[in-house]
């Protein structure tokens, strides 16, 4: 597995983003303001009913479950930082991977 190249900014290389993905299927990219980045897989229904049972019904402690069952690499910053994990947050419901549709009455 090769190393993630900027540990500063936690920039991966390409070959660890196609080795993430290999692994894990879909793989997100999160990049703060001041550049620096974060790394997350999408969850699985498993991970989604942990993080709900977790919570018990606090929407920070599910976004906090969320990213810490979900990141798999970048600045550590960005998950022990509170102001970046907020800024993290506005954008999770984007690594939950879904095929919408329409239910009616009959």
């Amino acid at each position: 597995m090769e190393e993630v190249k900027d540990k500063n900014q936690g920039k991966a290389s390409e070959g660890q983003i196609k080795f993430w993905k290999e692994q894990y299927g879909s793989v997100f990219e999160y990049r703060s303001e001041d550049g620096k980045y974060g790394y997350l897989r999408a969850p699985s229904l498993e991970i989604l009913d942990a993080c709900r049972t977790i919570s018990g019904g606090s929407s920070i402690r599910f976004d906090r479950a969320l990213v810490e069952n979900c990141w798999i690499g970048g600045d550590e910053q960005i998950v022990r930082d509170e102001q970046y994990l907020m800024g993290l947050f506005d954008w999770l419901g984007n690594i939950i991977k879904k095929v919408d549709g329409k239910l009616e009455e009959l």
